[in-house]
């Protein structure tokens, strides 16, 4: 079986990427509204799992600016398993295959595009340190998704683009 392969960007907006665990599906005591759902991936498996209410609107804001790519250890059967419970397209996004240490992956996937990548606190086995090609969001674990400030997200990535602009003008 050939190894899987994240099809390439589209390139025409920034990546956002997104875990599952401490983002989309919270565990343990919440500080915000949840809604628990049943998931399952091509009705193979079924789970509960409890999702802030506000994952939706969050979701679909972000699709609008950027390109969502999947980084989880849910891999193939993120966008499957929440395509209900997330009202996500009916078109897979895309998923890169890593479950830790995912700051490499990520900038390799995105090859010079704007990135953001949002995730629970403890998901990489090093400390990315200072993060100056991208945007990393750390989540509350207790809020997820929903404790994100989309508007702040939307600044930073904003100054990384106007950044990368610069240097390009000041390169050429």
């Amino acid at each position: 079986m050939a190894k899987y392969e994240a099809r390439t960007p589209r390139g025409d907006r920034p990546l956002v990427v997104l875990g599952i665990s401490d983002v989309v599906v919270l565990e343990g005591d919440t500080d915000v509204p949840v809604t628990v759902h049943e998931v399952s991936a091509w009705g193979r498996w079924v789970r509960e799992v409890a999702i802030p209410d506000a994952a939706v609107r969050s979701i679909h804001r972000l699709s609008e600016k950027y390109e969502i790519v999947w980084a989880s250890e849910w891999g193939h059967n993120a966008h499957t398993a929440f395509a209900v419970a997330l009202e996500l397209p009916e078109e897979p996004w895309p998923f890169l295959p890593v479950q830790f240490d995912k700051l490499d992956a990520i900038r390799a996937y995105a090859g010079g595009l704007p990135w953001a990548w949002i995730d629970g606190p403890v998901v990489d086995l090093h400390d990315p340190g200072l993060v100056e090609d991208g945007v990393v969001v750390r989540v509350d674990p207790s809020r997820g998704l929903a404790g994100v400030d989309l508007d702040a997200l939307d600044e930073a990535l904003g100054r990384l683009i106007v950044a990368r602009e610069r240097a390009g003008k000041e390169e050429a």
